[in-house]
């Protein structure tokens, strides 16, 4: 059976279409091609991740809101910060929600292969690691089973 699912994530994957590998040739400003560059591998990383168990459908673009991680669960307890932080969430569907089934959690084999997924870092969030964590001090990406909206 079918099921949307919604990741969420302190990593920056806003989308830019940014996919070559090299800054194009006479760039005026080569940091902010690496910048949104950055951001579109982040995103595409986390996409092949969830394509090793299933091909995700209808991925909707990462959309940035701003957080108080004191007040949301769903990130690691040590991921603390007096200030607002920002988050990327996006959704997209699965034809095979079961693949991603484990002893512990109905989404746990997702969160077995995010574990350790290096990432890159663009926005200074205290404790945040260089690489996808699931454990419960340090989570930085979140994933939630959503009813069609």
């Amino acid at each position: 059976m079918g099921m949307s699912i919604r990741c969420s994530t302190l990593f920056n994957i806003t989308k830019t279409g940014i996919t070559q590998r090299r800054a194009p040739l006479g760039s005026s400003n080569e940091a902010e091609w690496y910048q949104k560059r950055s951001m579109q591998a982040n995103l595409d990383t986390i996409i092949q991740v969830i394509s090793l168990r299933a091909q995700p459908e209808n991925i909707t673009d990462p959309v940035e809101t701003t957080v108080n991680l004191e007040k949301l669960e769903r990130f690691g307890f040590l991921l603390n910060s007096d200030e607002p932080v920002k988050m990327w969430s996006f959704k997209f569907y699965v034809n095979y929600g079961a693949v991603f089934e484990n002893s512990e959690h109905e989404l746990g084999g997702l969160y077995t292969d995010c574990e350790q997924v290096p990432m890159i870092k663009l926005d200074d969030i205290p404790n945040l690691t260089s690489f996808l964590d699931t454990s419960p001090e340090l989570r930085n990406i979140h994933f939630e089973v959503v009813k069609d909206e």
